[in-house]
């Protein structure tokens, strides 16, 4: 599977949707396969919210040449969010000067995430995708670009998301809370941890057994049952892979989502909402809901129902009703043949070494600077171009990656 991670800064000022201005943007992308000469046949895919753009790393079975996300076909775009913590623009770059000149965050959107990532596709120059995919707040961000940029693409897959309810955006405030509080990334994990499991898979799992280190919970008081065992280890983890402030912007974005009828009516692809059985933090009959109200708005739309016990995570556990979730939809929606799968049809209610290149890519008044990692045994920009489409070396190639 041919892999390509690109690192963008673009010089220019980028103004969010609060009004706030940041200097420059910084954009990390990972492509997957090869674009084709007039780069048709791309897509979009928009990570969860502590994801990166490495589709591989938490889509491994769905994705590479012959898999559902058949990388010998397509050319598999994902980028990372500006305020994650994966190569783009990170969260202390939304730090302002606030009342009584104390350091705040300023609110990143769901719009601002899928405008900045516009920004990118248009500097490698793809003007649409065959289809845009998105899990969870992946899946907001599908459906924000749907609305924004109504010609991007035909087909939208989106899974486990909607504007968060109530009980959705007690559970995020519960969260930053404890960042707030006392600056811990374990305990606003273990909550939402406990959001994307279902009732039903934790007494599967753990049901009241003693915490499998050893720990007796009736001997002493600090000894665990299994399930705050695995909690905690759940929140030890994090703590090396994520960043604090990170989770503070991309939370709060999901907080701002939102669909006006008015927004809806400007979609004009279709879209396929997927819902999670077992998810209590999108509840599918949300998901269902969300989808009559794009149809009453005229969206051409389709529901599935995703019956899994995982919960919210089914999107990224379940991998084997996943990918024939993606089957029948890719297949139904793409004018590239699909593989068929051997999956059972059970989802109805329903590294070779690296070599980095630096790039210099500019547009009309625009400057980029871009950073690929490539396969050594590629030879052709991944981006197809040639040499007189925007761009020249700037420097040598030396060993290394990103």
């Amino acid at each position: 599977m041919k892999t390509f991670e690109i690192d963008f800064n673009f010089e220019e000022p980028f103004e969010l949707e609060c009004g706030k201005i940041l200097p420059s943007l910084a954009l990390r992308a990972t492509i997957y396969g090869q674009l084709n000469a007039d780069k048709s046949n791309a897509i979009l895919v928009f990570h969860a919210l502590t994801g990166s753009s490495k589709i591989a790393d938490w889509w491994s079975d769905l994705i590479g040449d012959g898999k559902i996300l058949d990388t010998s076909q397509f050319a598999f775009v994902c980028v990372n969010y500006i305020g994650s913590c994966y190569g783009s623009t990170g969260a202390d770059s939304f730090l302002f000067l606030g009342k009584n000149n104390k350091k705040e965050f300023a609110p990143v959107t769901v719009r601002d995430i899928v405008r900045s990532q516009n920004f990118l596709l248009d500097y490698l120059g793809i003007e649409r995708f065959q289809t845009i995919i998105g899990g969870s707040v992946g899946g907001m961000c599908a459906l924000q670009m749907a609305v924004d940029f109504p010609e991007i693409a035909d087909h939208f897959i989106v899974i486990g998301a909607t504007p968060l309810s109530a009980f959705g955006l007690a559970l995020n405030h519960i969260q930053r809370k404890a960042l707030d509080s006392s600056n811990d990334v374990q305990i606003a994990r273990q909550i939402a941890t406990l959001s994307y499991k279902s009732s039903e898979i934790f007494n599967e799992r753990f049901a009241r057994k003693p915490n499998r280190n050893g720990e007796n919970p009736r001997e002493n008081y600090e000894s665990r049952f299994d399930v705050a065992g695995y909690l905690d280890y759940q929140g030890e983890i994090f703590t090396k892979r994520f960043c604090a402030d990170s989770y503070r912007v991309i939370t709060k974005a999901m907080d701002l989502f939102d669909l006006s009828d008015e927004e809806i009516q400007k979609i004009k692809a279709k879209i396929t909402l997927v819902g999670i059985s077992s998810d209590w933090l999108f509840p599918a009959k949300d998901v269902e809901d969300l989808a009559k109200s794009f149809a009453a708005n005229g969206v051409k739309t389709d529901y599935i129902e995703f019956v899994s016990p995982d919960g919210h995570d089914a999107f990224l556990s379940d991998t084997a009703q996943m990918s024939e979730i993606l089957r029948r939809t890719l297949k139904e929606n793409s004018e590239v043949k699909i593989q068929d799968s051997t999956f059972q049809k059970n989802y109805e209610r329903k590294n070779c070494e690296q070599k980095t290149t630096e790039l210099f890519v500019g547009r009309k008044n625009r400057d980029c600077y871009g950073r690929i990692t490539r396969n050594r045994t590629r030879h052709r920009d991944p981006l197809g171009r040639s040499g007189r489409e925007r761009r020249r070396q700037l420097f040598a190639s030396r060993n290394g990656s990103q």
